[in-house]
């Protein structure tokens, strides 16, 4: 509901257009979408700012990377640089085999998913025509 809107009802209510009753459940629901657009407005904001602070991340850590993109040996201050933390989770027996799940937080971008093998595409068996 738009403010001239409002304005309207109030003018309706005055002129006895519009019960008392009926203007106030109105005005009530007005308040209420304005409360739900201020708390949305809000929450877009905060997602807005959060986007932005990743976008700086990955620029920050795209020319942290590029610095080392022809590094010849990795030693101790190269790491502590790249990474924030190695997280090391307990082994776990799967299929017979023990498996242990390693996750690593790289400075500025956090968590990356890096696949550790290529998945087999089969050949195709069709001969071509």
């Amino acid at each position: 509901m738009c403010r001239s809107c409002i304005q309207r009802l109030y003018e309706d209510s005055v002129l006895g257009k519009l019960s008392d009753l009926r203007f106030q459940k109105l005005s009530a629901q007005y308040e209420t979408e304005q409360a739900e657009i201020q708390r949305l407005a809000s929450s877009l904001e905060q997602e807005i700012e959060n986007e932005t602070e990743q976008i700086a991340d990955v620029g920050r850590f795209l020319q942290l990377a590029d610095r080392y993109s022809d590094l010849q040996e990795l030693d101790a201050s190269t790491v502590n640089e790249l990474i924030d933390r190695i997280v090391i989770h307990s082994p776990e027996r799967i299929g017979g085999r023990k498996h242990v799940t390693i996750e690593i937080y790289f400075t500025y971008v956090g968590k990356i998913r890096i696949p550790l093998y290529k998945p087999d595409i089969p050949a195709s068996t069709e001969k071509p025509a």
